[in-house]
């Protein structure tokens, strides 16, 4: 059971749980535009975040919904409302015509989230953008770590790259200008306290389609960009919570996690001696839904006091 402290923090929040487990990694269609997953374990995720949080951007009147992206989570849209987030001054880069920066920024151990604002010159039609993928983005911090790389599935394995899920989403503001905004979680390793990011871009792809057939363009320069990381970032604290009690005797209790940080609470939960749960669709998932494969139904987190926290599955 939790204290009566961590209970304050969960009812002053939003929650989100969702069921996933991804064994192989592979190129998924979201929305408009890539999303990339890669390996997690089977978790329940829950998007959560306290409305004590630190607040260090501007204030914020109204609700915003999909800040970094119609791909980010709940529990980032209700960071950012609650102030995790932080606008950037960077200078625009210019490269082909194509004029970018970088506009604001979110990182904590599980979500990291990036707005570039994009300006392209007379000889383009901003409708030729509607589909974008910053190709070869790499972003790396002082010590080397790797916080970012755009194709890390198809690189050397025995490298460490970024292994997550990822999405880049563009947003037109005006005929000549629009923002793409990167959505990246579910990374095996937590993202690295950072003081300082190098951003790199060098490829940028887009395409349409005609009569059902893809048409590709790419446009290529140097965008480099050098960020300082906000102290709250680097500086963030995530809660550990130990399990007490399980009434599933073939789980080990010592190997249940759950991690609460600023845009997420995550619970892993090792594999179990049941029939409720299909392993080999799991370990062999082919792009079925996840309905489909976890017989588990009616997932909940409640607290000592009675409040309860549905499931809310991603549409």
């Amino acid at each position: 059971m939790m204290n009566k402290q961590n209970e304050e923090i969960l009812k002053n929040v939003k929650l989100k749980i969702s069921i996933s487990k991804f064994e192989e990694e592979e190129e998924k269609e979201m929305k408009i535009n890539k999303v990339h997953i890669g390996k997690i374990g089977l978790v329940a995720c829950c998007m959560i975040v306290s409305i004590t949080g630190i607040v260090f951007a501007k204030d914020i009147s109204i609700y915003l919904k999909n800040f970094f992206g119609a791909n980010s989570s709940d529990g980032v849209d209700i960071a950012v409302n609650n102030g995790y987030m932080s606008e950037l001054n960077t200078e625009y880069q210019k490269a082909d015509g194509i004029d970018i920066k970088v506009e604001s920024i979110l990182m904590d151990d599980f979500n990291f989230d990036m707005n570039f604002n994009v300006k392209i010159n007379e000889q383009y039609n901003i409708d030729n953008f509607e589909h974008i993928d910053f190709e070869d983005l790499k972003i790396v911090d002082e010590n080397a770590n790797i916080v970012f790389d755009t194709h890390a599935i198809t690189q050397n394995t025995a490298e460490k790259h970024y292994r997550g899920s990822y999405s880049f989403l563009p947003n037109k503001i005006s005929e000549n200008e629009f923002r793409v905004s990167l959505s990246a979680t579910g990374n095996p390793e937590l993202f690295p306290k950072s003081k300082h990011l190098k951003v790199d871009l060098s490829k940028i792809r887009t395409w349409q389609y005609v009569n059902e057939e893809r048409t590709d363009k790419v446009y290529e320069g140097n965008w480099h960009f050098e960020i300082d990381v906000p102290e709250e970032f680097y500086n963030r604290e995530s809660i550990i919570y130990k399990a007490k009690s399980c009434n599933d005797n073939s789980i080990n209790i010592n190997e249940i996690k759950a991690t609460l940080s600023k845009t997420a609470l995550k619970i892993y939960i090792p594999e179990m001696k049941t029939n409720k749960v299909n392993y080999n669709a799991l370990h062999n998932y082919d792009g079925v839904s996840i309905s489909n494969m976890i017989a588990i139904q009616k997932e909940y987190v409640e607290t000592s006091d009675g409040k309860r926290f549905e499931t809310a599955r991603k549409k």
